[in-house]
């Protein structure tokens, strides 16, 4: 029997219609938010109840925390803050990467006292880094790392060759490619003589561009 979730309220969504698939064979769900909003929303999120709204509850939740705790101007807040969007918000521009791939924060993080008690003051020149790509947000998976230690870390393309994120042979000139994402979009670096030099360049453009 296939599954029909129209009508159905979960939190503050209300399915509306089935939408489609997406490219990982999950059913989407048009929803309404009770602020008025529509979503869309894959099954299994409505189902476990992780995703509540269409957004708002989550700006709600950052309202709250910046009037209770008035650290919303803190480098340390804004790490919490980018965290919870890309995995929650669908506008987000790194959502498709996060949330939209899996990746959670642990309910203990939605606030960000609990996050802050775990993870303490943000190290200058440090952002937040998951120890296992392929697991969410939370305590034991989480650590403060510099940006060319974090890019040790990415995932690496199937069709990478080199063994480096961001770095792919160029064989018309054959020289070695360097390409960051930034906003969603592939930003040319340059093409080098050797392997090292692309893989500098790229840690350069790594500081430059998402050093948050």
């Amino acid at each position: 029997m296939k599954l029909n979730l129209i009508g159905q309220k979960f939190e503050r969504l209300t399915v509306i219609e089935k939408v489609g698939i997406n490219n990982h064979r999950c059913v989407l769900w048009k929803c309404l938010c009770d602020c008025g909003n529509f979503t869309v929303v894959i099954s299994s999120k409505l189902r476990a109840g992780r995703t509540k709204s269409c957004g708002c509850l989550n700006k709600e939740r950052i309202r709250d925390v910046i009037r209770i705790h008035g650290m919303g101007g803190t480098p340390i807040y804004q790490t919490w803050a980018n965290m919870v969007h890309r995995c929650t918000n669908p506008d987000d521009i790194g959502y498709s990467y996060y949330g939209g791939r899996g990746i959670t924060v642990c309910d203990r993080w939605l606030k960000f006292e609990n996050f802050f008690a775990d993870m303490g003051i943000k190290p200058k020149g440090l952002t937040i880094e998951r120890k296992d790509n392929d697991f969410g947000y939370f305590k034991e998976n989480c650590c403060w790392a510099s940006m060319s230690d974090q890019s040790k870390n990415k995932r690496i393309q199937k069709n990478n060759k080199t063994g480096v994120t961001g770095i792919c042979w160029h064989p018309q000139t054959k020289k070695y490619q360097a390409s960051i994402r930034v906003n969603g979009k592939q930003k040319y670096i340059g093409l080098f003589v050797s392997l090292e030099q692309a893989s500098e360049a790229r840690k350069q453009a790594e500081q430059k561009y998402w050093a948050t």
